[in-house]
């Protein structure tokens, strides 16, 4: 009984663990895109203000 609760429990801790890895990489690529946009916003910007 006990080794199946601490497979389960080594089981969901990994599982959280994946989910919140994926969750931080996912954000990291939607920033990563954010920025490489801003040199174009950027550059936007100024030529209106020209």
């Amino acid at each position: 009984m006990t080794k199946t609760v601490l497979i389960v429990a080594a089981a969901a801790v990994f599982l959280v663990y994946g989910f919140v890895l994926w969750c931080c990489i996912k954000v990291g690529a939607e920033s990563e895109k954010e920025y490489m946009k801003l040199p174009e916003k950027r550059g936007k910007e100024q030529q209106c203000d020209k």
